[in-house]
């Protein structure tokens, strides 16, 4: 296991840690970002803003996509656009680290994400929304994964026989089921990213929990809870997919819930990456 600290000339302060099979960067200068993820001595799977900002995922309070893994709390509002552009705290673990967001005044929230190596190579995150205001808020922790273009990813979508239903999908805006970059099988969804302008996003209820992103001879397989579906929020969803122009979002979802005073929202990731 190897630790350091890098200077990117544009992003700055890098927290860089390799187990020899998979190598992460976390920013320190601003975030909560987990900036990189590839096998060891690989290029980026996550996608990196241009530093001129020409991608237009920028607000006018400040507020930028940066890339890579991000924390939000849902369901999304103006809230989930607040700036986090200022240095993270960090603590160092034998086999990770911990980096901690400062008070995000919209929601009296505390974000912090605990990235650790577990013996079989796999990437554990654990997001934590702790509450530090006053008053009860209303939200479900969500992990953001933001990866580089031109790849293809493949959902987990089986369901079980009875009288009820056992899936869900949900979609925004005009996105169209039938998109020529989705498609549908009996137990998966599949889409293959493409420089198409057309909007594109959608939730649904992943039995499995699973989600496998293949891009510039890598694998990414991320792996996640399955809560009761009438327990999640955007109608019943534990993952979320998006495709801009540039880049694919592979979004995990916890619980809905009312978080106390002191309390927190939190849900874990896995991530195992394998050269193809």
């Amino acid at each position: 296991m190897e630790f350091c600290v890098k200077n990117d000339p544009i992003l700055g302060r890098i927290y860089f840690m390799t187990d020899g099979k998979t190598d992460v960067g976390v920013a320190l200068d601003f975030g909560i970002r987990i900036v990189h993820l590839s096998c060891a001595g690989m290029e980026n799977l996550y996608y990196s803003q241009p530093a001129d900002l020409s991608d237009g995922f920028t607000t006018p309070d400040g507020w930028r996509l940066y890339g890579g893994h991000r924390m939000w709390l849902a369901p999304e509002g103006d809230h989930s656009y607040h700036p986090d552009n200022d240095p993270v705290n960090y603590k160092t673990l034998p086999n990770g680290v911990i980096v901690e967001q400062s008070l995000d005044p919209r929601q009296n929230i505390v974000k912090s994400l605990k990235i650790t190596f577990e013996k079989d190579g796999t990437l554990r995150l654990d997001h934590s929304f702790r509450n530090a205001g006053e008053t009860p808020i209303v939200g479900a922790s969500w992990g953001v994964n933001t990866l580089a273009g031109y790849g293809s990813a493949t959902i987990g979508f089986s369901g079980v026989d009875g009288l009820n239903p056992s899936r869900t999908v949900s979609l925004w805006g005009e996105t169209n089921l039938n998109d020529s970059r989705l498609k549908f099988t009996k137990d998966s969804i599949s889409v293959q990213h493409a420089p198409d302008p057309a909007y594109f996003k959608i939730g649904v209820y992943s039995r499995e929990g699973k989600a496998v992103f293949q891009n510039k001879g890598q694998q990414l397989t991320l792996t996640f809870d399955t809560p009761d579906m009438e327990l999640l929020p955007d109608g019943g969803c534990n993952f979320e997919l998006f495709m801009s122009k540039q880049f694919l979002e592979l979004e995990v979802l916890g619980v809905k819930t009312e978080i106390l005073p002191g309390q927190a929202a939190c849900h874990t990731e896995r991530i195992l990456m394998e050269k193809l």
